[in-house]
């Protein structure tokens, strides 16, 4: 059986990081609209907010997610697309757990 790295994946570890080191976590869904970003994270060391849309390596948004993140951006929000943990985690501002170089948490 071959380890598929998917969006679920990436998405819960960095929120287990993420709480282990005190960052507030939420899941985001919109009440009758699409294309929120996956999670907000919070925590009093940084400015504002940071919400991220969690991807399974290499994938891209779709254009509706795009669009929404365009505006959240013009709005004065940080949003940001990962594929990859460790990316989340430096966006973060959380120390990078040992990986391999496919992105896998060692």
């Amino acid at each position: 059986m071959t380890f598929q790295m998917d969006e679920d994946y990436v998405e819960l570890n960095v929120v287990d990081i993420a709480e282990r080191h005190g960052r507030f976590v939420r899941k985001v869904i919109w009440q009758g609209r699409k294309n929120a970003p996956d999670r907000v994270f919070a925590h009093e060391s940084y400015k504002r907010d940071i919400w991220i849309e969690f991807k399974a390596p290499n994938e891209r948004p779709r254009k509706g997610q795009e669009i929404e993140h365009r505006k959240m951006r013009e709005a004065g929000m940080a949003v940001y697309v990962c594929d990859r943990i460790d990316d989340a985690c430096r966006i973060l501002g959380l120390p990078v757990p040992p990986m391999t170089p496919d992105g896998r948490l060692i």
